[in-house]
C-alpha cells in the first residue's frame, strides 16, 4: 500500500503537467526537488501574468497620456520579459530571478503611490507582493521569506513617509485619475481572482491529501492493532494496558526452520513465510481472532480480546485444526514443511508500551505456558493443556499425552487436539401410522 501510494509532493505538483512549464523544468531544473520545482512553476505563471498585465497597462497609459507611468511600466514589462527568457531559455539561477521579480513587484506598486499619492489603487497591490512571496519560497526557506517580508514592510513604510512629508510628485486631471484607478481596479480583480483560485485549489488538494493520509494511517494502525486499541492510540500518546481473565493463546512454529533457511535465498525464504502466514492471517479474520505477531517462523494469535468472546477457545481450536490441515495438504509437499502448535487458556495482560516501533503484545503466565506447550509438542500435532481440553471436551476429540514437565510450572497434564466431534443427527420420529419402510423410501 505504502509503495503504491503517491507522495504528497507528486500530488500537489499538478502545475508541472503544463507541457511548456514541464519542458523548462526538465531542461534546466531537473536537479531541483519537488518543492522547488513547484516554486519554478508558480514563478513562470506569475511572471507571464505580469507580462500580460504590464502590457495592457502600457496601452492604457498611452491613451491617458500618463507618460511617467508609461515609461515605468515599459521598464517593468521589459524586466519581467527578460526574467521569463532567462528562466525558459538560459536556466538562470532561480533565486536571482525570484529576487528581481519581487523587486519589480515592489517598484510597480510603490512608485505609483509616490507619483500620485496614496489615493491611487495601485497602493493596494502591495498586498499582492507578500502573497506572491508565499508561493515562491519552499518550506525550507523560512529565513529568506521573512527577510523579503521585512523589505516589503520597509518599502510600504517609505511610501507612507513620502506621502506624509512630501505629497504626490504629479497631479493629473480628476477624470484621468478616475480612469486610471478604474483600470487598476480591474487589474486588481484579475490578480486577486488568480490568487483566490490558486489558494482554493491548493487548500482543496491539501484537504484531500490529508484525508487520504489519515485513511492510510488508520488502515496501517488497524493492520497492526485491534480496532479499539487503534482508537486509543490515535487519540492518546499514553501506553495502553488491559487485563483479561479469560483468553486463549496459540503459538505455531515451523519445525526445522533453520534447515530450510540454510537452503534458501533470503528472497525465497521471505516469500515462503509471507505465503504461509498470509493463509494464517485469513484464518484469523475468519474466526475473529487477533494476530499478535510473528517472530521469525513463529506465529502468535489470541482469542477473547480486546473484546471478550465466550467462544474464544473453540475458535482458536478450530483455527489450529485448519492450520494443521493447510500445512499437511498444501505446504508439506511444496516445501516439505511440518508445523507444531501449542494452545493454553487463562489470564493475560495485553497492551502497547513505549513510543518507538511499538506493537500490541501479551504478557503473563498463560503466554509462557502456551509457548512451552508448542515447544514441547510434536510435528503435525496440536499440543493443548488440560484447561483447554476441559473447555473443548464436548465438541472436540483428543489424545491423552500423559504429563510433561513445563519450566516454572512443574508437571502438567497434556493432550493432542485431534479434531472436531462429528455431529450425529437423530433419526426423524415416525408419525402415527407410518412404517419404517415408508420412511426409508
Amino acid at each position: 500500500m505504502i509503495r503504491q501510494s503517491l507522495t504528497i509532493e507528486q500530488n500537489i505538483n499538478n502545475m508541472q503537467t503544463i507541457p511548456f512549464i514541464n519542458n523548462i523544468i526538465q531542461k534546466h531544473y531537473t536537479h531541483f526537488d519537488e518543492d522547488r520545482k513547484r516554486n519554478i512553476s508558480i514563478f513562470i505563471i506569475l511572471d507571464l501574468m505580469m507580462v500580460f498585465v504590464m502590457g495592457s497597462w502600457a496601452v492604457g497609459f498611452v491613451y491617458l497620456e500618463m507618460w511617467e507611468m508609461f515609461w515605468l511600466d515599459i521598464s517593468i514589462w521589459i524586466g519581467y520579459s527578460v526574467l521569463f527568457i532567462g528562466i525558459a531559455f538560459f536556466g538562470i539561477s532561480f533565486k536571482i530571478c525570484r529576487s528581481w521579480m519581487l523587486i519589480l513587484g515592489l517598484l510597480i506598486t510603490g512608485v505609483p503611490s509616490v507619483y500620485y499619492g496614496l489615493d491611487t489603487i495601485v497602493t493596494l497591490h502591495l498586498v499582492f507582493v507578500p502573497l506572491a512571496m508565499i508561493l515562491l519560497f519552499s518550506r525550507r526557506e523560512r529565513k529568506q521569506f521573512f527577510q523579503y517580508m521585512g523589505v516589503t514592510i520597509f518599502v510600504f513604510l517609505m511610501v507612507i513617509f513620502w506621502n506624509t512629508y512630501y505629497g504626490p510628485m504629479f497631479v493629473v486631471p480628476a477624470d484621468t485619475f478616475r480612469i486610471f484607478n478604474t483600470i487598476v481596479a480591474l487589474d486588481s480583480m484579475f490578480i486577486s481572482l488568480y490568487f483566490a483560485y490558486f489558494f482554493f485549489t491548493e487548500n482543496t488538494q491539501y484537504k484531500d491529501l490529508l484525508a487520504n493520509e489519515r485513511e492510510k494511517s488508520d488502515h496501517l494502525l488497524l493492520s497492526i492493532f485491534p480496532e479499539t486499541i487503534a482508537a486509543q492510540l490515535r487519540n492518546s500518546h499514553q501506553s495502553v494496558a488491559d487485563s483479561f481473565d479469560n483468553v486463549t493463546i496459540l503459538f505455531a512454529d515451523i519445525v526445522g526452520f533453520t534447515q530450510y533457511a540454510s537452503k534458501m535465498s533470503a528472497n525465497e525464504l521471505v516469500a515462503m513465510l509471507d505465503e504461509i502466514f498470509s493463509e494464517f492471517d485469513a484464518l484469523v479474520d475468519k474466526y475473529g481472532i487477533e494476530k499478535i505477531k510473528t517472530i521469525g517462523d513463529a506465529y502468535m494469535a489470541v482469542g477473547g480480546l480486546p473484546v471478550p468472546d465466550g467462544q474464544h477457545c473453540h475458535k482458536v481450536a478450530s483455527m489450529a485444526i485448519e492450520i494443521n490441515e493447510i500445512i499437511k495438504t498444501k505446504y508439506a509437499e511444496k516445501y516439505d514443511l511440518k508445523i507444531r502448535i501449542g494452545i493454553h487458556t487463562g489470564k493475560a495482560v495485553a497492551g502497547v508500551i513505549g513510543n518507538k516501533k511499538f506493537s500490541y503484545d501479551l504478557w503473563g503466565d498463560t503466554v509462557n505456558v502456551a509457548s512451552r506447550f508448542e515447544a514441547s509438542g510434536h510435528p503435525e500435532k496440536i499440543h493443548i493443556t488440560e484447561d483447554v481440553k476441559n473447555i473443548l471436551a464436548n465438541d472436540f476429540t483428543f489424545e491423552d499425552c500423559g504429563e510433561i514437565e513445563i519450566k516454572g510450572k512443574g508437571m502438567m497434564k497434556s493432550y493432542f487436539l485431534t479434531g472436531k466431534k462429528k455431529v450425529v443427527q437423530a433419526p426423524p420420529l415416525l408419525q402415527e401410522g407410518q412404517s419404517e419402510f415408508a420412511l426409508a423410501s
